[in-house]
């Protein structure tokens, strides 16, 4: 159970947790493709799509600071469809993989932002009490993206791993963050989706920390859990 007895700060993961409903976003793009686009995709013919995107993004610095989530997603989107249709995956002529590339990009911007738009007023809640900050494996943008989705003003600080020049689950971008401000860490729950990228770290850190599961995930043995963000009220 969380002590909020030294707490001074609330510090959150962006991906996964104020985006979506602490589901992967693998898993969100598959949902996606398979109910509004009606791909025959699974997770053992997507996976790989996914994970080249995601390299190539990393790799090729794609985006710059002032790329909105939809222009973000686009590079994404691109990338997966141009792969699963150059390996087969499914049927798609090259002329058609920019249309649906843009078609897949503002589905997942809509999704991500109807989440956040849900997340704004557990984050203002907490914001009258504690300091925010967030903490992203990022593009170098997410300043932007949250900026555009209006929340960046509820955040005393944003921290980019591009900027920063690190990655979760290193524990120093949690260190930067948290050090940046003043804090110790025992003065901050970091709050996250992921067991390697935030929890882990945040342990290691000696913060506490609260994870967010899906309704049907498995609840960690080792910190706090919660299947809806508006649980962080009942702290």
């Amino acid at each position: 159970m969380i002590n909020l007895n030294k707490v001074k700060a609330f510090a959150f993961d962006f991906g996964g947790t104020l985006d979506s409903p602490f589901l992967h976003w693998m898993d969100i793009y598959l949902k996606l493709y398979n109910e509004q686009l009606h791909l025959p995709l699974t997770k053992e013919n997507f996976r790989d799509a996914y994970v080249y995107a995601e390299r190539m993004m990393e790799k090729e610095s794609y985006v710059n600071p002032s790329h909105s989530l939809l222009e973000t997603q686009l590079f994404k989107t691109h990338l997966q469809f141009a792969y699963l249709a150059d390996n087969n995956i499914i049927e798609l002529p090259t002329a058609d993989i920019e249309k649906i590339a843009l078609k897949a990009a503002k589905l997942v911007t809509d999704y991500s932002s109807a989440y956040v738009a849900k997340a704004k007023p557990v984050l203002e809640k907490l914001a009258k009490k504690y300091d925010l900050l967030l903490v992203s494996n990022y593009y170098g943008n997410v300043a932007k993206v949250v900026s555009d989705m209006g929340i960046a003003g509820l955040f005393k600080s944003i921290t980019d791993s591009t900027i920063e020049n690190v990655r979760k689950p290193d524990p120093r971008l949690w260190k930067i963050a948290i050090e940046r401000q003043g804090y110790l860490p025992e003065e901050v729950v970091i709050v996250g989706d992921s067991m390697k990228n935030d929890i882990l770290p945040a342990l290691a850190l000696g913060c506490q920390a609260v994870q967010g599961i899906p309704e049907s995930g498995k609840i960690p043995e080792n910190c706090t859990s919660i299947t809806s963000l508006d649980e962080l009220l009942l702290l």
